[in-house]
């Protein structure tokens, strides 16, 4: 392409290369037989040899057309076509392609030696010495077979290294077919056994329901059935039947009252479906107003910081600082400075709440099952009183939290005091 270019510009005659062209033009144009004939044979490798054998004549013809032997490099003409059977063949058809080169380019050079054919200067002016002549062709064809070795290795590497590539990816793909299949299998297993379990835990919530709903009209009914008792046969009974009655009627009504505690508890395992905007300072001030008392009694100074609002039931959230509101007023103590201090944050997409007592404390060993149904810490002592309870309240507590997706936790020091800690997500309509 170089050549015509140069004519047209100029800088060379036209009548040097026109063979030059010529056999170009010949060999572009035998390529479309060529290429018609292989696509409808599936271009078997005997078409290949008969296309490379053409090639090799047209361009040696070429090479003598440019000069011949004479003219230095020329040599890497015939190794593009060993590079490119090594690459797209084999090596086996490289060697094939050096030994063609190596007879056309030897065939050359020995017919311009011997004056069969003249020499064309008008390209090429300078001549080699016939020693020179020999001394090239021999490093050529040595270079043809080197190169085709070379080429045809480097292919060979590169081809195992695709079929190895290609036998792994295979492997790779089929593993994780295999791993796909096995996850679906699991992950169908897995969707039953939850729908399954999810369906116990609906029928046994259900029963719970109904036994406790029914449990506690009947300890209702005993309740009032004492209390009447007591009412209209008091006192005909003995000092002793006057005891075993009051005795019924507390145990009735604890009854009826840790029932309807068991029947809260229950009703809070659900996933919370409504929210709504609640402020959580009218909130804990509505608590803090209802345990007036407690707070007088024991001279508690509460102190209420900033209350960021949250997305949840009112009741509900009402529910949990009224319940941790009771219990720092009731183990608080009967310290001199009793002190409760309440207060929450917003920050990476949290609400947190909390509430500080400089109470008597939990002990370490109490900490992991203070939120357990009906657990509660051996020592119920504080200030020489025994403090009631059922330890219900602080389990609802925590099914309330963990309904809206929060979580609960405590951090206490014997003695020193504790503090519960609170944290809600917070979602995207939620004010700061």
């Amino acid at each position: 392409m170089f050549l015509p270019l140069a004519a047209w510009l100029g800088m060379i005659s036209w009548q040097p290369i026109a063979p030059v062209v010529m056999l170009l033009l010949a060999n572009c144009i035998l390529n479309v037989p060529y290429w018609y004939a292989g696509r409808r044979a599936g271009f078997p490798l005997s078409h290949f040899y008969v296309h490379w054998g053409i090639d090799l004549v047209i361009l040696t013809s070429i090479v003598y057309a440019l000069g011949g032997i004479d003219v230095p490099l020329v040599q890497f003409a015939y190794l593009v076509m060993i590079l490119v059977s090594a690459l797209f063949v084999s090596q086996r058809t490289a060697f094939f392609l050096a030994t063609g080169a190596t007879v056309a380019y030897s065939t050359l050079g020995l017919i311009e030696m011997m004056g069969i054919v003249p020499s064309r200067p008008g390209m090429w002016a300078h001549h080699y010495s016939t020693e020179i002549r020999v001394f090239i062709i021999g490093t050529s064809v040595v270079f043809f077979y080197v190169f085709a070795y070379l080429a045809g290795t480097l292919s060979e590497l590169l081809r195992q290294a695709n079929e190895e590539l290609s036998s792994t990816r295979a492997l790779v793909q089929e593993q994780n077919r295999l791993l796909e299949d096995r996850v679906r299998e699991r992950t169908r297993d897995l969707e039953a056994r939850t729908l399954e379990l999810q369906e116990r835990t609906e029928e046994l919530e259900e029963l719970v329901h109904i036994v406790t709903h029914d449990l506690q009209n009947v300890a209702v009914a005993s309740t009032e059935t004492a209390r009447k008792l007591v009412e209209l046969d008091g006192p005909q009974l003995s000092t002793r039947g006057q005891r075993y009655a009051d005795r019924l009627i507390r145990d009735c009504r604890l009854m009826a009252t840790m029932l309807r505690n068991l029947l809260e508890v229950v009703s809070q395992t659900e996933v919370a479906e409504h929210r709504e905007h609640v402020d959580v300072a009218a909130v804990v001030a509505e608590a803090v107003a209802r345990a007036h008392t407690a707070v007088e009694n024991k001279h508690i100074q509460i102190t209420v910081g900033d209350l960021p609002p949250v997305a949840a039931e009112y009741q509900k959230i009402h529910h949990v600082f009224e319940n941790l509101l009771t219990n720092a007023c009731k183990y608080v103590g009967d310290k001199p400075l009793a002190c409760i201090e309440i207060g929450g944050s917003a920050h990476n997409g949290t609400v947190e709440y909390f509430v500080r007592d400089n109470g008597v404390g939990i002990d370490a060993t109490q900490l992991d099952r203070i939120f357990q149904l009906y657990h509660r810490a051996p020592d119920q002592t504080v200030g020489g009183v025994v403090q009631e309870g059922h330890g219900i309240g602080l389990a609802v507590v925590k099914r309330i939290v963990q309904r809206y997706g929060g979580r609960i936790w405590v951090e206490s020091v014997p003695g020193e005091g504790t503090c519960f800690r609170v944290s809600f997500p917070r979602e995207e309509k939620d004010p700061v």
